[in-house]
């Protein structure tokens, strides 16, 4: 998940010490939690899915700390 630079973020349930951003080598702002970039999985679509969890043994969600979410 990209934003613009600047640019606030707020997740719920996530403590706002946690939530960051970095810049990726194509110059855009990633989200972080944690220090780990964060993605939206495209399988999902609601609030807590888990679809893309493990997917490619790369891939899993991320807890509120950035630490892997376990399902």
């Amino acid at each position: 998940m990209t934003i613009e630079e600047g640019g606030n973020v707020y997740l719920a349930g996530v403590n706002p010490k946690e939530v960051g951003a970095i810049r990726r080598t194509d110059g855009q702002v990633q989200i972080a939690v944690g220090g780990r970039p964060v993605y939206r999985f495209s399988g999902d679509s609601r609030p807590g899915d888990l679809n893309g969890q493990g997917v490619g043994g790369t891939w899993f969600a991320v807890g509120p700390t950035g630490h892997k979410a376990t399902n």
